[in-house]
């Protein structure tokens, strides 16, 4: 049976439509009541058009980036036995989490549980590993590589606290066929060391939350900290 209009339906209607519409407009006038002139027509550009990215830290000091067209990356990581003494596994995971977000990002990376297993086989990754020999081995032609100096999950000499804090270097190569031979050359075209620190504020009290629980959340973060060198994003997206 074919549903009868009524003028109740009708406004019901009209009135759903009417907010889809004015809603929007309603907020964008609160957000630009202090502009005028062009700078209103300019503020709703962004607010319906979505606020300008800020280029990655990668793309403003080199001028490139990791998803340009028919590029691979590999993703590798390597730790002082410091840094690994609270979390054994930091190189593998740290590996999978900046894998999971650059495939997020389109950003054409080896898969994580091959290159784990790799280093896995080969003993790890160390200041004396040639990486020209290895982005072959994954037909990359960018290595990212994160090398933590320190890492931890717990408050300085307060071990019922919780701050997770990471201090290293992120490094990245690019590999380019040699002019004779054809073996290919790795040439370092980003060096950024990095400092990470959270809560910023003030640590965790353990009694408040699992150990596990907060490992995994700072791994996260620390993961989206890292990444965030290499895609673009939007200002003040704090984490």
């Amino acid at each position: 049976m074919d549903r009868q209009w009524s003028p109740a339906a009708g406004r019901i209607s009209g009135r759903r439509r009417f907010l889809r519409v004015a809603w929007p407009l309603a907020v964008a006038a609160i957000l630009l009541m202090p502009l005028t002139g062009c700078q209103i027509v300019i503020g709703v550009l962004q607010i319906f058009k979505g606020f300008p990215l800020d280029d990655a830290d990668l793309k403003k000091q080199t001028g490139r980036s990791l998803d340009e067209k028919g590029k691979k990356v590999v993703i590798l990581a390597s730790s002082e036995s410091g840094a690994r003494a609270e979390h054994p596994s930091l190189d593998f995971d740290v590996i999978a989490e900046l894998t999971l977000r650059f495939r997020q990002h389109q950003i054409d990376v080896i898969e994580s549980q091959k290159v784990n297993r790799w280093i896995d086989d080969n003993g790890g990754i160390d200041d004396a590993t040639d990486l020209a020999e290895i982005g072959p081995k994954f037909g990359a032609d960018f290595i990212v590589l994160i090398k933590f100096d320190e890492f931890g999950f717990r408050e300085s000499n307060s071990p019922s606290l919780y701050r997770g804090h990471s201090r290293g270097t992120v490094v990245v190569v690019e590999l380019k066929p040699a002019a004779v031979g054809g073996k290919k050359l790795a040439k370092q075209i980003y060096h950024r060391p990095f400092e990470s620190k959270y809560p910023v504020h003030q640590p965790i009290s353990a009694d408040q939350e699992k150990l596990s629980l907060f490992k995994q959340r700072y791994l996260a973060r620390l993961s989206e900290e890292l990444a965030r060198l290499f895609y673009d994003h939007r200002p003040g997206d704090d984490l």
